[in-house]
């Protein structure tokens, strides 16, 4: 009984990271010009719209239910480079093109646990390659801005799921593929880990 527990929770993982890594693969060829003619009136979706009553039932599921595909939830934010970007539910080409893609599936900022953001080098997240360990990453959702401090940067294959497995604390994770310079389907995946610090409205 308990071989076939961990064989349905590896199938899960083998299949969200498939999801992963197909979505950040797509529109190679977009340019960045598309992520400046988004509309500016985006607004944060307010959590209790994602979030009713669930009650016995697990967050993370429940918001994989509950936020539509494509749906803006909220801005990440990388000071140290000065940029933002628009967060959009999904990984699919519509959202990507967009923004950053959030993986259905992992979670959101104050739920605890992994959130996993994806989006194309050379669009997106083109200057992915000049954070360092110890910068800060901002994710505006729900009204306020949770704090994040970069603790590891890692290049792994592009079949390694281990970016999209669960976490026992908050950790934003933002994975691209790599190498950045690649010319067509990129055999590696480049992926910052970051740390929960805080909070503010």
């Amino acid at each position: 009984m308990r071989e076939r527990f961990w064989i349905v929770v590896l199938w899960i993982v083998m299949v969200t990271g498939a999801a992963l890594f197909v979505g950040s693969g797509l529109l190679y060829w977009q340019g960045v010009s598309a992520v400046e003619e988004r509309v500016e009136a985006r607004g944060l979706m307010k959590k209790e719209e994602v979030l009713e009553s669930v009650g016995e039932f697990d967050v993370a599921e429940h918001v994989a239910v509950t936020i539509k595909a494509g749906e803006e939830i909220g801005e990440i934010s990388f000071p140290v480079l000065d940029v933002s970007i628009p967060v959009f539910h999904g990984v699919s080409e519509e959202e990507l093109v967009k923004g950053v893609g959030h993986v259905p599936g992992t979670l959101l900022p104050g739920d605890g646990g992994n959130i996993v953001l994806s989006g194309h080098r050379d669009t997106v997240f083109r200057r992915l390659k000049e954070l360092e360990v110890g910068d800060k990453v901002m994710f505006g959702f729900d009204g306020g801005w949770y704090t994040y401090k970069i603790g590891r940067i890692r290049v792994v294959d592009k079949e390694d799921t281990s970016v999209v497995v669960p976490r026992p604390r908050e950790v934003l994770t933002i994975t691209t593929c790599y190498p950045f310079t690649f010319i067509g389907r990129a055999p590696q995946r480049y992926v910052v880990e970051a740390e929960f610090i805080g909070r503010v409205e």
